[in-house]
């Protein structure tokens, strides 16, 4: 069921986006990346992902500011968004949840299987 399902990984590093995307493609789905702001929202628009998967430390750019463009334009207002973060304090959590993210996941607390299993979850309820 996961074919044709695509993801946006909003991800700046090359090692963690090469995890992530041989996961994803060999779980079925298809991988869409971006390591910067603005190819992040280009993609968004563009490509329609099922789902974005956010981190918030994108080299000299803060995730926070694309999740608030992503939700103010209503081309990409109800992508459901994920940060994927190991940026963890509760000010940023509380930030993200409110600029719209459905889901908070820290890195470091999760394997690449249970990402996968997660986002599994998330596209189904939001069909």
């Amino acid at each position: 069921m996961t074919n044709n399902i695509k993801i946006l990984l909003v991800e700046d590093d090359p090692d963690q986006i090469l995890i992530y995307q041989s996961k994803f493609e060999l779980e079925g789905f298809f991988l869409i990346v971006a390591d910067n702001y603005k190819d992040a929202i280009k993609f968004a628009l563009y490509d329609k992902p099922d789902l974005i998967m956010l981190d918030l430390l994108l080299g000299n750019e803060n995730g926070l500011d694309v999740l608030d463009e992503l939700k103010k334009n209503s081309k990409t207002s109800k992508i459901p968004v994920v940060v994927f973060t190991n940026f963890d304090t509760e000010e940023t959590k509380d930030k993200a949840f409110k600029l719209g993210a459905i889901d908070y996941i820290v890195k470091a607390q999760v394997t690449p299987s249970e990402i996968v299993k997660k986002v599994r979850m998330i596209i189904e309820k939001f069909k």
